[in-house]
């Protein structure tokens, strides 16, 4: 976690944009509206003030209404860990870190081997985040392709809730939400008790542009209701789905989250929205999702200062790449976006380490590398302690010219306090370098990432708990798949 006065100084808009935007997103929401697929969504829209079309499910939303919402909306959440100590608040210009999920395939960076990603991956990805210091907050990474699709959100957050004592935060994937708070409950002690110390946070999205899809819908609203986290964010893509312009696609992402803050605010005061977008760029030449182009990193930085003009909790999206391997483009990427990310102040950063080829790809190594980097941007953005003790006067004139402070009591002391050691990165003379092995530093990061899992043991689940996680989970897979078509 990063926090820090300074910290969001790094913004692209006046307040006459803000203005501006602001303005313009409530004329799309009142002239054009959006389309609700989920008719208890719709008709509470209608009875807030909205003009409401059922034939076509379109609702347009007044101004006051929008604006209603904003104001009722939680300034600061709690997001809790399954430990008091690994609990974060989201609010100010506090900074949270966490890795994505969604990653359908793993590279081997040692092998080069790209294959399907598996439930025992999910676990590794847990472990390791839950190992690494600069990771606050807990998603899978990847999702379980060893498992039915219908049920895969309910192993990625088993996986999350046996490896983790972080915070976590899943995708719902359309899954009916309650079964994914169903599993949540039993570890927090009952569903109250999980109102208390929200330890599961759900990630949705509108469908671009401007539709709310009906399981994301009911989930926004089962979450809402539950008092639980929610971070519901469009990912519409400019030149598809979102206008060519740069401030029309953020325009049109904030008319979606926006309209999003309304259903939650309206469905329970005080919902614990948290707002963003993951906005990119269509790239008209192969026509793929971005995760490493600089639109992307600009979408981040300007929905991270329109949510702090709103006084709303922000996430952003930072540590991800569109190479396919774990290369100088992927470290790049990765690097800059979480610097952009950071120096934002959004206040949950996601998919840090998490994505390659578009996010399609995890690696395991990207994560341990993206910890390495985060550590020096949470060093670089604390920002230089004036005080006399640092300031240094006295010992600048004790040393004088021509001398050295190598030797002075004061470097001893302060040496650690004031200063970044790399764990990862290298530093050493070249023909130690070469002695040792001549590692680069995809070598490096994989050593250390084995040996991390290697070494790690997340804290258990009690074993009571850890039985009734696992009959939960078992009913609720029997309950779903029952309910499929059969093919």
């Amino acid at each position: 976690m990063i926090e820090n006065p300074k910290i969001g100084l790094f913004e692209i808009f006046t307040r006459d944009d803000i203005y501006r935007i602001h303005t313009a997103t409530l004329e799309v929401l009142e002239r054009t509206g959006v389309r609700v697929e989920e008719e208890s969504a719709l008709k509470l829209l209608a009875s807030i003030g909205s003009d409401v079309d059922l034939s076509r499910r379109i609702a347009k939303i007044p101004q006051n209404v929008v604006e209603e919402a904003i104001r009722n909306s939680a300034r600061t959440i709690h997001f809790a860990g399954r430990s008091r100590e690994d609990d974060i608040r989201l609010e100010g210009k506090r900074v949270n870190f966490g890795p994505g999920e969604g990653a359908t395939s793993i590279l081997d960076c040692q092998s080069g081997i790209i294959r399907p990603s598996t439930k025992d991956d999910t676990v590794k990805a847990v472990k390791l985040a839950d190992a690494l210091d600069t990771i606050d907050f807990v998603m899978p990474l990847f999702t379980a392709q060893d498992v039915p699709k219908p049920v895969m959100p309910l192993h990625d957050l088993d996986a999350a809730l046996r490896n983790t004592e972080k915070p976590v935060m899943v995708v719902d994937f359309g899954l009916e939400a309650n079964y994914l708070i169903d599993m949540a409950a039993v570890v927090a002690g009952g569903r109250e008790r999980l109102k208390e110390r929200p330890l599961l946070g759900m990630y949705s999205e509108p469908v671009s542009p401007l539709t709310h899809g009906k399981s994301h819908v009911r989930n926004l609203m089962t979450f809402a209701n539950a008092d639980l986290p929610i971070v519901y964010i469009p990912s519409p893509a400019c030149c598809s789905t979102a206008p060519a312009t740069l401030a029309g696609a953020i325009v049109q992402s904030n008319a979606e989250t926006l309209s999003g803050n309304v259903i939650a605010q309206f469905t329970r005061k005080g919902a614990k929205f948290i707002y963003g977008s993951d906005t990119s760029l269509m790239d008209q030449r192969t026509g793929v999702f971005s995760y490493g182009c600089p639109e992307w990193m600009i979408f981040n930085l300007a929905m991270a200062q329109l949510g702090r003009h709103y006084g709303l909790p922000t996430w952003s999206t930072g540590g991800c790449s569109d190479s396919k391997i774990l290369d100088g483009q992927a470290t790049f990427e990765a690097g800059l976006s979480l610097f952009i990310a950071a120096a934002s102040g959004a206040n949950l950063i996601h998919d840090v380490g998490s994505y390659l080829n578009f996010g399609l790809t995890g690696s395991l190594e990207l994560l341990t590398i993206c910890d390495e980097m985060l550590s020096m941007i949470a060093y670089i953005l604390r920002g230089v302690e004036v005080t006399d003790e640092t300031l240094a006067v006295d010992i600048i004139d004790k040393v004088g010219p021509g001398g050295h402070f190598i030797t002075q009591k004061h470097t001893l002391e302060f040496l650690k306090k004031e200063h970044w050691l790399p764990g990862l990165f290298d530093r050493q003379m070249r023909n130690n370098w070469v002695k040792s092995g001549s590692r680069d530093l995809l070598k490096r990061a994989g050593e250390k990432t084995e040996q991390i899992l290697s070494a790690h043991q997340p804290v258990p689940l009690p074993a009571d708990v850890n039985k009734e996680l696992d009959k939960t989970l078992r009913r609720s897979e029997k309950e779903i798949l029952g309910h499929q078509p059969k093919t």
